[in-house]
């Protein structure tokens, strides 16, 4: 994967060498020193300014925590607290952090001016942001006067030497001559590639030779080339190849290759292709189907990884790697989708997504069993590797169980979507649902069944989603009479087992009679369900694969071809 961005930032060398080091940012606020260059270096004011169209022009550097001194921009943070001394310390500490980086020996006459003037800079900055609403994102930088010229800090020499330096300081300071990883030439060498990405730690102890950390650079040398084009695509990822997966902290970062020689162009071409569609799709997992339609008309030769981080002040620690992904497994991915809204026939229905697989769990985030359980989804999803039907379905149930306690009629959209989720995993393997018999009969009942042939594949499914039907059809007839439905109460919070659901049969014709609403078409259902219980040997399920058939019978007792079943429809959409 590093090899791979590290062809990215080849791709797109900079001119000038601070360029593929230099980082963007999302700014608010940008709060600027003004220095006359001199002789002396004089300060003069501290304004607040437009950010420039380049931000590389302020040799921003990402330095929190304890690492400063690599740039003349940094970001200015306060702490959750009250009171007037918020501001003064949240800015006491950037300009201490700004000065840092004035240590270098060629701007020392800086560090000197910072350090007659600190009271009178913070107290200029404190008063610029005393009124403001909003301070996040607030950020501190410097510009030079020279005459009649304003610099950014990219336009002065000294400042980019000093900025190249300080970035390549412990390359420096540690290297030794080896041989780099990456290119496998023999040069200079150092352990700093977790300087470009936090996650390549690499240098702790448990990756060292004898677990000794002074051995590290033995484990993932590289050059000082090797780690600017490594800045460099990692810029470009980062900024361009990056999409949001379900909250801001959790980026998805797709990383193109091809496996074609002299084929620069068209991985130009991929590149721009997918940065396009990030400006347009910020968010991967609710726009799945749009995303993945652009990436898979790609040639045959190009693969792509997926690196699903999580982001958290400092730390970067990638929660999923998925490496090859290719575009022939993309488009299957989306015919799928496609296909099983279709087969479902259901107006206004969310598509199978990523997001709303993540909301069927419950929206699981950390260090949770369920998140683990959604990631590895995923993964079959794109690596095309078996998941457990079961596991699905506890999920499911969970989430319609707490559904039709709580949310009303929306249990029955889950349904629905659940039963589109599982048509979609099906049909792209991940599921191993096998197909049954086909039924060659002119009743519309076998032939909703026929339609879906790997899902009702024994007679018992078929029994107990009859019955779930005929149960919908009590809970109808109920509202409409008492605007009540207490025979809910009999499927036992959608946990019962085989007994307790054929039980239900017995119920299910009293009631209807009871409310006067059993007819023929009532009987025709019962009947077949009753063959059909007839049909089924000992069953080996589930008590969730058996409540999820019998809730989806419930949720299609209003549907075609059962709604004409229905006596009194008007109240389904309302239990």
């Amino acid at each position: 994967m590093l090899t791979k961005i590290i062809k990215i930032g080849k791709l797109y060398q900079q001119e000038e060498l601070f360029e593929n080091f230099a980082k963007t940012f999302k700014s608010n606020l940008l709060v600027t020193l003004y220095f006359d260059l001199g002789p002396p270096v004089q300060y003069i004011s501290s304004h607040i300014i437009e950010p420039p169209e380049n931000l590389q022009k302020l040799l921003y550097y990402d330095q929190k925590g304890n690492v400063s001194g690599k740039s003349p921009t940094v970001s200015i943070t306060f702490k959750n607290e009250d009171g007037s001394e918020k501001i003064r310390k949240g800015v006491e500490k950037a300009i201490l952090k700004l000065k840092s980086f004035f240590k270098h020996p060629m701007l020392k006459d800086f560090e000197n001016c910072i350090n007659d003037e600190f009271e009178s800079i913070v107290l200029d900055v404190e008063k610029l942001l005393t009124d403001q609403k909003n301070l996040k994102g607030v950020y501190l930088t410097v510009k030079l006067l020279r005459h009649d010229s304003e610099l950014f800090p990219s336009e002065h020499g000294e400042f980019v030497k000093a900025f190249i330096d300080n970035i390549l300081k412990k390359s420096v300071e540690d290297g030794e001559e080896g041989i780099c990883t990456f290119c496998g030439r023999k040069k200079i060498v150092s352990a700093t590639v977790n300087e470009v990405f936090k996650f390549a730690t690499f240098d702790k102890p448990g990756f060292c030779p004898s677990l000794k950390k002074d051995d590290s650079i033995k484990v993932l040398p590289i050059c000082d080339e090797c780690k600017s084009q490594l800045q460099n695509g990692a810029n470009k990822v980062i900024q361009e190849l990056s999409f949001n997966f379900l909250k801001n902290q959790n980026p998805l970062w797709v990383i193109p290759s091809i496996i074609e020689e002299n084929s620069e162009e068209i991985l130009k071409n991929v590149i721009q292709r997918i940065a396009d569609t990030s400006k347009k799709l910020k968010d991967f997992a609710n726009s799945e189907r749009e995303i993945e339609l652009v990436l898979s008309e790609e040639k045959s030769t190009v693969h792509y990884d997926f690196l699903f981080m999580e982001l958290n002040q400092n730390q970067q620690r990638i929660e999923l790697h998925l490496t090859e992904i290719s575009p022939t497994r993309l488009k299957k991915i989306v015919q799928s989708i496609d296909d099983s809204k279709r087969r479902i026939k259901i107006d206004d229905l969310p598509e199978p997504s990523l997001g709303m697989l993540w909301k069927l769990y419950e929206k699981p985030s950390g260090s949770d069993k369920s998140r683990k359980d959604y990631l590895a989804l995923v993964k079959s999803i794109f690596q095309e590797e078996p998941y457990s039907y079961s596991r699905l379905l506890w999920y499911f149930m969970r989430k319609i169980r707490k559904s039709a306690i709580t949310e009303g009629a929306w249990w029955r959209k889950l349904t629905y979507v659940s039963f589109a989720a599982i048509l979609h995993l099906n049909q792209i393997n991940v599921l191993n649902l096998r197909r049954g018999e086909y039924i060659v009969s002119s009743s519309e009942i076998d032939q909703f069944f026929n339609s879906y042939p790997e899902f009702f594949n024994l007679p018992w499914k078929k029994a107990v989603f009859l019955t779930g039907v005929l149960a919908g059809k009590v809970l109808s007839v109920q509202y409409a009479k008492r605007q009540a439905t207490p025979f809910f109460k009999k499927f036992k919070g959608l946990k019962m087992n085989m007994q307790d659901v054929m039980g239900l049969l017995a119920d299910i014709r009293n009631k209807l009679q009871q409310y006067d609403a059993y007819g023929k078409k009532s009987d025709e259902l019962l009947k077949t369900a009753a063959e059909y219980y007839l049909q089924s040997s000992k069953s080996n399920t589930t008590i969730d694969e058996l409540n999820f058939i019998f809730t989806l019978g419930l949720a299609y007792a209003g549907k075609e071809p059962f709604k004409k079943y229905e006596e009194v429809e008007e109240y389904e959409q309302q239990i």
